[in-house]
């Protein structure tokens, strides 16, 4: 989270609208040339790197690398933002998009979260900015809002230009909450894997139902068109055994004799 905020102000000329860590990799939305963003990850990694070596971790970011991709319309934007925003909370089911903590996904038209602060960078002492950025070098700006042990992504992200995309605080909610097949052909080109909530599953697996045998109920369906709707969950929508198994109301038995345990 420190890096991010230390990078946006190595490279000015980026503009971050959003962000969001995961496990393994990192979600950005950003405007600037692609000269510019390979700037700023290369400042990110190298920082990282250095981190990673101290704790003899190194080898983990051997396939760390930026793969930047256009955004050439309104409406890929408004996708782009809702996807990376609900990231996280959809692998993590404890969370929602206005919980899941490291991103900038919780501050999106949250006006009390933008709110807090622990203090600013300003205050720190000197051992205590260099532990922040894991850095010898501790220039940054004072003014900047702390939250939670890091730098508030209220400080460098351009919140409102993001939210300004969407006509409403309910029109995004629907974006983050609903509108889950938009992201699908997302997570295609970002290599990602896409994971549904069961509600966001059943929604899709009716409408399938519909489209293929003219009738929303799943639990209506033949054993033979239970069992092509499950491998189309499994292949196509990453979904399971045990949310297979919840859709469709089949045994586990079953399931498994399709895909194994």
């Amino acid at each position: 989270m420190n890096l991010v905020a230390l990078c946006t102000y190595l490279v000015p000329d980026i503009i971050v609208i959003t962000f969001e860590v995961m496990r393994n990799h990192l979600h950005l939305v950003g405007e600037g040339t692609v000269e510019q963003g390979e700037e700023w990850f290369s400042h990110f990694r190298r920082r990282l790197l250095r981190y990673y070596q101290s704790i003899g971790r190194v080898l983990e970011l051997s396939a760390f690398k930026a793969e930047i991709f256009p955004i050439e319309d309104l409406s890929f934007l408004r996708n782009t933002i809702a996807y990376v925003n609900r990231n996280g909370y959809v692998v993590h089911p404890n969370h929602t998009p206005f919980s899941y903590p490291w991103g900038a996904n919780r501050f999106y038209f949250n006006p009390d979260a933008r709110l807090r602060s622990d203090g600013v960078y300003g205050d720190l002492t000197f051992r205590q900015k260099r532990d922040l950025f894991l850095s010898h070098s501790i220039e940054y700006p004072a003014n900047h809002l702390l939250v939670d042990g890091s730098i508030s992504p209220v400080s460098y992200c351009h919140l409102d230009f993001g939210e300004s995309v969407f006509r409403d605080a309910r029109n995004y909610f629907s974006f983050v909450s609903r509108n889950v097949e938009a992201y699908r052909d997302i997570a295609k080109l970002l290599g990602d894997s896409v994971f549904y909530t069961d509600d966001e599953l059943y929604a899709i697996v009716r409408q399938l139902c519909r489209d293929r045998y003219g009738s929303s109920r799943p639990e209506t369906l033949t054993m033979d068109a239970k069992q092509e709707m499950a491998r189309l969950l499994h292949f196509d929508y990453k979904a399971g055994n045990k949310q297979i198994m919840r859709m469709l109301r089949l045994e586990e038995r079953t399931v498994t004799a399709l895909f194994g345990r």
